[in-house]
């Protein structure tokens, strides 16, 4: 059950390299009701150079219960079971408050939660007195599963990266060739095998001309191949 929507004004704590870490803390919250805890979901965080970065435009879904999305691009949400209060959805956009606030707290009863921040947000990187728009990359998984407990406060975790997805997501692929002369050098040179045959004992003795296999043993003139003993 929701029960109320809040301003928190802590922020939270600071990324590595250039990554704004929206990371999570358990802390006591007020005592207005025995089975009620909250959900602190960050709008606010420093990189590691000091700079202040704020997530705007953000909707984050909430619903009741153990749920996981299959796919790419949002795909199809699936429940896990454990569901509590009929997988009751609640919507929170990060405008609809105050939008400098460096996170929101959501009322909830115990239970466990999926918490999912859709598409259409932005980042802002704020220096100076001046704000400017930058692009950004969600590092982290979109849906994030938390638990509420009474009477403490549990923090939703993003974790993003300044920059385009190119620059964070890329790798590198690295096509190579092979140049061989001689088929022995591609297929193994395996010694004498037996007459146009396949053979995987090791032979002592006299092996026959040719062949293809994993058999050692000494080339020449023809005759029979004994295993463990020497030529007839």
């Amino acid at each position: 059950m929701l029960k109320m929507f809040r301003g928190f004004g802590s922020l939270a704590a600071a990324g590595v390299a250039f990554v704004a870490g929206l990371s999570g803390c358990t802390s006591q919250a007020g005592d207005d009701d025995a089975m009620l805890g909250s959900i602190s979901l960050p709008l606010a965080a420093e990189a590691q150079s000091g700079t202040l970065y704020r997530l705007r435009n953000a909707t984050f879904e909430i619903r009741s219960g153990y749920y996981w999305y299959e796919g790419t691009g949002g795909g199809v949400m699936t429940s896990g079971g454990g569901d509590t209060g009929g997988g009751a959805l609640v919507l929170i956009n990060s405008e609809d408050e105050d939008p400098d606030a460096t996170s929101i707290v959501v009322d909830l009863e115990q239970g466990p939660y999926n918490v999912r921040l859709l598409p259409g947000w932005n980042f802002e990187k704020v220096q100076g007195g001046t704000v400017t728009e930058v692009e950004a990359t969600l590092l982290s998984s979109e849906s994030v599963y938390v638990y509420v407990s009474p009477h403490s406060t549990t923090w939703a975790e993003y974790q993003f990266g300044i920059g385009d997805r190119a620059t964070w997501l890329n790798g590198k692929l690295n096509v190579n060739i092979g140049v061989y002369e001689d088929p022995d050098e591609y297929y193994g040179a395996g010694g004498a095998g037996g007459a146009g045959g396949w053979s995987n004992v090791t032979a002592v003795g006299v092996g026959g001309a040719g062949g293809f296999g994993s058999s050692s043993g000494a080339g020449g003139a023809g005759g029979d191949v004994e295993v463990g003993g020497g030529s007839p």
